[in-house]
This record gives structure tokens, C-alpha cells and sequence, in this order.
């Protein structure tokens, strides 16, 4: 018999709750048929037999958020969606939702609706998109009838629920921003995103105080694949920390998406933080993309540069929410990607550079090549990729100083 006595989350509220078996002290990944645990079919069949026949509050399951942020133990109970299990929380008729928010989370939405407002843009805290699918943490109203949507997201979640939200949002027109603090997090790339450190709520609210930006802004580059182009290093080539200037270069041309803290152009500069990125984006400044499935920003004259040589990224905006389509058990688990909810460790997702085009060096410089008086080609230098004057220890044709920049002794020949 199904739990009808029990009142659920809301749509958006059941797609980020997160759920504990606290028998194990395991968070559940309810995407998968085996929960992604060991034994995790057995446990889903045990928990499902138990509704409408064992309590709540004895079936094992409880929010992981309400015990790690309001240090409370929060039972929760499965809810079923066209196939599809997802977590609520236990509570009775006329009860108020629970709030998943941490002091830290509450602070940077005031922060960034104070910021807005300061700036001109009105800000309001806790607003619901007209259609009543989504809860916007902070709603901004921008430029020429853009509407944005700050989103702060400091508890786990899994991808596709950050994807589903996305979704509700982008159905109400809202343009979001989603901010996490954990370089691992698994909504990093799935959607417009930025990363933000983890500060406490004392030193987010202080608005002297900035808050930099990690990750999640990009900026369109292109350029020759040389020490003296404006690239740190070739994106085909491995870095090696034992030889960080060996190899790092292929001479040839490349067009790339670099986040900002790793493109040659911008280092030394001062860094971009929160309030100034969340101001440029609601004046329409900074403007969300889409590549190769990783979503990222870029500014806005980078993305009229990126959309005439790529063309737009798609307008999903309309499309149909897929997330509770279907009956999961018809799924190959083989084919199933690993879980959001591991046990090993997870390789970071941010940081991602991605090349949009590449011309070899023979495309880009044949009609330049160097001679000396034999008539012979000058090869190039290894460092700077001009034409050498020398042959190095190692056979390769360098210039004296890139190689003693290269030693990092001034003086001194390898």
C-alpha cells in the first residue's frame, strides 16, 4: 500500500533532496537500480515493501543535509514518479517544507540580492518562476527584461537533479547561475555554472569582502602554439611537473575556450569576483554557452565571436522535462554511467579547456619559413618558436637566454 497519508516535496524540492540509509551511513544515488551501493537492489526492494506498512521513521532513510546543517535527524520516505524513486521529507499536513539552507548558503544570498541592488538591479530573495515550477534563491531583474537567477548550492546533489532544476528554470525564461564551492561537485559543467571558495557566513556578509571566482568563466582565445603566442601551453600536449617548459608547445594554431585563471592574456590581473561577474551577467555582459555538454560563460563580445565561428548553442529552453520518463528497470545497468554517490575517488570536472579549431605548423607558417645564406630552412627555436640560433645539449635548435629562462639561472648555459 503506497504512503497517501504522507505529504511530498514539491517537484523541484524531490529532484535536490538528497537521502542517507543511516543503518549503513550511506548516501543513496535513487538514479540506479542498485542505489550505487553493494546489496543495493535487495535494500530498494526491502525499502519499497516497507510502504504504508513500517513507520517512517523506522525505515532507515534520513536527509543527510537536515543532519549535517540543522544538526537534526530527519526521517524520509520514497515517492514514486513514473517509475522513478525519489526522497522526501517526513512531515505532517499543514508543515512548512524543510529548508536544506546553512547559515553559509542564507549569507551569499543576501549578499549577491544586497550586491544587485547596489548596482541597480532589483533583487529579490526566495521567488517562484510564473509557472510555479521552480524557487529561485535570488531572483535579479537585469537588463532589457533578462531575468536572473542566482543559485547557491553548498550540500551534494547529484547531476541529474542540478539538470532537472536547470530545467524547471529555463522553461520560466530565467537565465541561472549556479554557484558551488566544491571543486568536485557533480552540477560543475552540467550547467551555467561558477565556483566560488567556501567562506563562512561572518566573511560573506561583509561586502568589502570578495568573494573571487574559481572556475565557470571562460574567454575565447586563439593564437600560435609558442611560448611568445598568448597560450600557457599547447591543450594536446600532457603536462609533465618535472619538465613544465619540455614539449609544451606545438607550433602550430589553435582557436580554444580557456577558463580565465588559465589563459596567458589575463594572468596578472586582478581577479574577477562574485559581485562583478553577477552585475555583468544581469546587464547581459557575460552570457551562458554550451560545449561538448560542459556549460561555462563567456563575455558577451567573446560569445558573438564564438556564435559566428560555431553557430548558437541550442535553445533548450522549451524542450520537454525527460527526467521521470520511463521505467528505469528497462534500463542495461551496464551501460549506465558511474554513479553521482561513489566510493572512489572522482576526477575534477572544472578546469576544462576545449579546442573549437587547430592548423598544423606547416598550415600556419609554410609561406614564412627562414633561410640562412646556404639557402637552407633556420629551425625554430623549442622555447619561442622563432628561428634558433643555436643547436642545444639536447640536438634541439634553442636561443641562448630562452634556454637560460628556461634553467631559470640568469647566466648560466645548460
Amino acid at each position: 500500500m503506497p504512503d497517501d497519508d504522507l505529504v511530498p516535496d514539491s517537484d523541484e524540492e524531490l529532484e535536490r533532496n538528497p537521502v542517507c540509509y543511516e543503518p549503513a551511513g550511506l548516501n543513496l544515488d535513487l538514479d540506479r537500480d542498485d542505489l550505487g551501493i553493494p546489496h543495493g537492489k535487495a535494500l530498494l526492494a526491502e525499502l519499497i515493501s516497507m510502504r504504508g506498512r513500517v513507520p517512517v521513521d523506522q525505515r532507515g532513510l534520513i536527509c543527510p543535509d537536515c543532519r549535517d546543517i540543522r544538526k537534526r535527524r530527519v526521517p524520509m520516505y520514497l515517492v514514486e514518479r513514473d517509475g522513478v524513486w525519489l526522497a522526501s521529507h517526513y512531515r505532517k499536513p499543514g508543515d512548512k517544507p524543510i529548508s536544506h539552507e546553512s547559515d553559509e548558503h542564507l549569507a551569499r544570498k543576501e549578499r549577491v540580492a544586497k550586491d544587485s541592488e547596489d548596482h541597480g538591479f532589483p533583487a529579490e530573495i526566495e521567488s517562484s518562476t510564473p509557472d510555479g515550477t521552480a524557487r529561485l534563491d535570488v531572483r535579479i531583474s537585469g537588463a532589457n527584461g533578462l531575468v536572473l537567477g542566482y543559485e547557491p548550492q553548498l550540500s551534494a546533489q547529484t547531476a541529474r537533479g542540478i539538470r532537472a532544476r536547470e530545467r524547471f528554470r529555463r522553461r520560466g525564461n530565467i537565465r541561472s547561475v549556479w554557484d558551488f564551492a566544491d571543486p568536485d561537485h557533480a552540477g560543475i559543467g552540467a550547467v551555467p555554472y561558477v565556483r566560488t571558495p567556501n567562506l563562512p557566513a561572518s566573511v560573506i556578509r561583509v561586502q568589502k569582502n570578495p568573494i573571487a571566482i574559481r572556475d565557470g568563466n571562460f574567454v575565447l582565445q586563439e593564437s600560435r602554439c609558442t611560448p611568445a603566442g598568448g597560450l600557457t601551453r599547447c591543450p594536446y600536449k600532457p603536462f609533465d611537473p618535472e619538465r613544465p617548459t619540455a614539449d609544451a608547445y606545438c607550433l602550430g594554431w589553435h582557436r580554444l575556450l580557456v577558463p580565465v585563471h588559465q589563459a596567458a592574456a589575463f594572468e596578472g590581473k586582478g581577479e574577477l569576483t562574485l559581485t562583478q561577474f553577477i552585475v555583468e551577467a544581469a546587464a547581459g555582459e557575460r552570457v551562458p554557452f554550451k560545449r561538448d555538454g560542459h556549460h561555462g560563460w563567456l563575455p558577451a563580445r567573446h560569445w558573438e565571436k564564438y556564435v559566428e565561428e560555431n553557430g548558437p548553442t541550442p535553445d533548450d529552453s522549451k524542450s520537454e522535462v525527460r527526467v521521470r520518463r520511463g521505467d528505469r528497470r528497462d534500463r542495461c545497468i551496464e551501460d549506465r554511467p558511474a554513479s553521482d554517490v561513489r566510493a572512489e575517488p572522482a576526477e575534477r570536472r572544472g578546469g576544462r579547456v576545449f579546442v573549437l579549431e587547430t592548423r598544423s605548423a606547416q598550415e600556419v607558417a609554410a609561406a614564412e619559413v627562414s633561410r640562412d645564406a646556404a639557402g637552407q630552412p633556420i629551425p625554430l627555436c623549442r622555447f619561442c618558436g622563432a628561428p634558433a640560433s643555436m643547436p642545444g645539449p639536447e640536438g634541439l635548435a634553442e636561443h641562448w637566454t630562452c634556454r637560460r629562462e628556461a634553467d631559470g639561472a640568469a647566466g648560466q648555459v645548460a
